[in-house]
């Protein structure tokens, strides 16, 4: 008979993985995407929640402060914090280390890239008759991800902690 140390050694080191290892093999992440004005919860591959959500006015990925466009690439989105004017907003970290580099190579600075990108509410704005003229896929924000007052509640819910979001163009 083996010793028991021996026995429980000859299992491989996946047999007593831990939860959290189990928890980052598919972790929540948010994915947005602008073309088709959506934002997505997912737990792994799996689409928790789907939004219909509103992007930066201007076309194509954000580059330089105001310019009304909402960043592409891969980030971070954090928990939400209380807004007076979006109800919620979660930060986003643009701009990260990659966006940074690429300014600087266009001789750019960090303040001179933008920065408060996030998720929030409507709040106040748009006004409503324009809501219902042209729906919440009208891209109004100054380069933020808005989805609906009731919606950003659901989105706080899941964002508890820091988690990967990918903006698609």
């Amino acid at each position: 008979m083996l010793p028991r140390r021996l026995f429980v050694a000859a299992f491989p080191a996946t047999a007593f993985a831990s939860p959290v290892a189990a928890q980052s093999a598919s972790p929540r992440h948010l994915q947005a995407t602008r073309s088709a004005n959506a934002l997505l919860l997912l737990e792994g591959d799996a689409v928790v929640r789907r939004f219909r959500a509103a992007f930066g006015r201007e076309d194509g990925p954000k580059r330089i402060r105001d310019d009304a466009r909402t960043p592409v690439g891969d980030y971070t989105v954090f928990p939400a914090r209380a807004s007076a004017r979006w109800k919620w907003f979660h930060p986003i970290d643009y701009p990260n280390a990659r966006d940074v580099a690429e300014g600087a190579a266009q001789g750019l600075r960090k303040h001179q890239l933008g920065d408060e990108i996030g998720i929030h509410a409507h709040g106040g704005w748009p006004p409503t008759d324009l809501l219902a003229a042209h729906g919440i896929g009208w891209n109004w924000t100054a380069g933020c991800i808005s989805v609906s007052n009731d919606e950003i509640e659901v989105v706080r819910a899941f964002v508890d902690r820091p988690m990967p979001i990918r903006l698609d163009a």
